[in-house]
């Protein structure tokens, strides 16, 4: 074996070179269960197939626990209609089912964006639900609504959002059993929402930590349009997927005879809409479910692995469970040294010819590759190319190295493994 020396080379921008042969990648299943009648919403992470059930109709709202956030999103799937109304918030007393206007529905690609946000205007500090005041930092409700809830209605008033705590004010329309409370961000400290019953006032904590979660299997609404009407949206319910904050997707349809590990990751740009994955990877089709076998999935994940995820298999409401075949393609070894601008993604790993380099968006790159002592095997200038492909140096053994890139005070190191 000839010894490993110091190199200097020029990098060819991606797509002016041939593929490598495809490599085949580890295929593994996951059955995800919701049970009969989807009554259970589960938290899924891709890497270790691990699955966090909640009970799916056990919450009426839920209020994002960030510090910054006051997103308020209501579980449509379950009976929850928020409607807009005519009244203010001097008129509470007055205010009845008849007041109503149009409902609202949560956003399907921003969980920022509840069915109480939506009608949030131009300027910065409206919430929808209420108005941010840059001296108190106090959101104060200026918006009166009625809740369906099933047959129940109620009539509720988001009073403001002062420190952690969400002060609201619930009644029935003909003013019984007014009550005020509060539903306090620190209960689900470090979650992205928490929950609320309406009928029993219970606060409940439902999700995972962020970090423990990718995927969430629910039943949501979404406006489709019945057979024949193109020109008509309904509400109607649905089972699928939505993504966790930070995590990306990208769908991916070949044809039947094309081999997903040939599939080149950067060639399909993620997005970060939650329900990119969605729900019409399934069809019903005379009395049974019909998938879409050829369609799939390219996922980065909470930790920045990328995966290929396509389902396989869906029982539909008899049992709830969704059959899920995955492939990781990139793994979760990304170590920022200094401040970042953007991410770098590495594969395949392990990698034999060469790698393959998705850049973030920044100018002048210049790329080492080192052994995990620190010593230079390899320099390289990448300019602006945001797409590479980096030759396995002549006699370099098998062993984990370390790719180190740098621009402009920023600064990447990411794990490879050559076999």
């Amino acid at each position: 074996m000839k010894s490993t020396t110091a190199y200097s080379v020029t990098i060819l921008v991606w797509g002016l070179i041939p593929l490598l042969n495809a490599q085949s990648f580890r295929r593994d299943t996951d059955t995800i269960v919701m049970g009969a009648g989807y009554v259970q919403q589960v938290y899924y992470q891709l890497s270790s197939g691990r699955q966090e059930p909640a009970l799916r109709c056990g919450w009426h709202l839920a209020f994002e626990v960030p510090i910054r956030g006051a997103a308020i999103r209501a579980n449509h799937a379950c009976g929850v209609v928020v409607y807009k109304t005519t009244r203010d918030t001097t008129q509470w007393a007055q205010l009845s089912v008849a007041d109503t206007l149009h409902p609202l529905y949560d956003d399907l690609c921003y969980w920022q964006k509840g069915a109480f946000n939506i009608t949030a205007g131009p300027s910065a500090f409206d919430v929808g639900w209420g108005i941010y005041n840059l001296q108190d930092h106090v959101v104060r409700g200026d918006s009166l609504y009625i809740i369906r809830i099933g047959s129940t209605f109620k009539k509720l008033w988001i009073q403001r959002l002062q420190g952690t705590d969400y002060f609201i004010r619930i009644a029935n329309p003909d003013n019984t059993q007014d009550t005020a409370y509060a539903v306090n961000k620190s209960l689900a400290s470090g979650k992205n929402f928490i929950y609320l019953n309406l009928l029993t006032h219970q606060v409940l904590d439902l999700e995972p930590t962020p970090q423990n979660w990718d995927l969430l299997f629910t039943q949501y609404v979404r406006f489709i349009s019945p057979p024949n009407q193109p020109n008509v949206s309904v509400p109607y319910n649905l089972v699928g997927i939505l993504m966790n904050l930070d995590v990306r997707a990208a769908r991916v349809r070949l044809t039947s005879q094309a081999n997903p590990d040939t599939l080149t990751v950067g060639a399909y740009p993620l997005d970060s809409c939650i329900s990119v994955i969605g729900d019409d990877w399934k069809r019903f089709v005379n009395g049974s479910w019909s998938l879409a076998d050829t369609l799939y999935f390219l996922v980065r994940d909470k930790a920045g692995a990328m995966w290929r995820i396509r389902f396989i298999g869906f029982e539909g409401s008899a049992t709830g469970k969704v059959y899920l075949e995955k492939a990781q393609l990139t793994p979760a070894t990304y170590f920022p040294t200094s401040k970042n601008k953007g991410e770098v993604v590495i594969y395949p790993q392990p990698a034999r010819e060469g790698i393959y380099l998705i850049l973030p968006k920044v100018q002048s790159i210049r790329g080492e590759l080192l052994t995990l002592t620190g010593r230079l095997l390899l320099s390289f200038e990448a300019g602006d190319a945001e797409q590479l492909f980096l030759p396995r140096p002549e006699g370099l053994v098998e062993g984990v190295y370390l790719v180190r890139l740098s621009s402009a005070g920023y600064g990447w190191v990411q794990k490879v493994i050559f076999e």
